[in-house]
């Protein structure tokens, strides 16, 4: 397995960015930074990297348009874009799983990559569509990510996308329980804390998504789950725009 981010022993503080640390993509691209919060210490562990258009746009349908290719393209950039950034924070970056069965194209920048990248699997539904021969080569290629010192994460997972990637025997270094399903079950405390020990089955580190007051924060931080990430900790936009 990747080198595992210290998630209880982190301190990263929540801090405003240098001046001038954001590189724009290009003109039509921008980044935004989401906080990634350990739940236990309120210290901020990272940062998901996020694109968003210039003029302003539908950035999921742009992106889910885009070829593999143009996909790992702009992954690069995010990569170039980053390198820039604090170095004492981890930086998630987004790929969806058919650009990681490109391989090919994927592994011609491994040298590029910065220690402190992590990457997460944004489209973990599209394993449903995928044969066992697809599913099979997927993990390999994820292990071997991993194995190259870069941990994997899941992004946007429920308890039955645990549940499917448990009977596949996958391990990774960490799952973001998705947003719906976290505020569906913030109701049942005990449920919550069940999938929460679930995801530990397949990960290392589970973060929860779509915590939005500080109510929502104790919910999930009484469930187990080790970060937290949503509207309560403010975005930054590092190019300043």
């Amino acid at each position: 397995m990747a080198k595992s981010p210290s998630i209880q022993d982190s301190n990263f503080s929540y801090t405003a960015f240098p001046a001038n640390t954001g590189r724009a993509l290009h003109s039509e691209f921008r980044l935004k930074l989401e906080p990634i919060v350990n739940l236990s210490s309120a210290q901020t562990f990272g940062y998901e990297v996020l694109t968003q258009l210039h003029p302003p746009g539908n950035a999921e349908h742009f992106f889910g348009e885009l070829p593999p290719e143009r996909l790992l393209a702009h992954f690069f950039q995010q990569l170039t874009a980053i390198a820039h950034y604090p170095r004492d924070r981890w930086y998630f970056l987004n790929l969806p799983m058919n650009a990681l069965l490109h391989w090919d194209l994927f592994n011609l920048a491994m040298a590029l990559y910065p220690p402190n990248v992590i990457i997460e699997i944004q489209d973990p539904e599209t394993f449903f569509t995928l044969n066992l021969s697809q599913r099979s080569l997927l993990y390999e290629k994820v292990q071997h990510i991993e194995a190259n010192g870069i941990p994997v994460w899941l992004d946007d997972v429920d308890a039955s996308l645990i549940a499917t990637f448990a009977a596949a025997n996958w391990r990774l270094s960490g799952i973001k329980l998705d947003k719906n399903a976290f505020w569906a079950l913030s109701a049942s405390p005990h449920k919550l804390h069940q999938v929460v020990l679930m995801g530990y089955n397949i990960a290392t580190a589970v973060l929860i998504e779509g915590i939005e007051n500080h109510q929502q924060k104790e919910i999930a931080f009484h469930s187990g789950a080790d970060l937290g990430q949503g509207y309560l900790w403010p975005a930054l936009l590092p190019d300043g725009k």
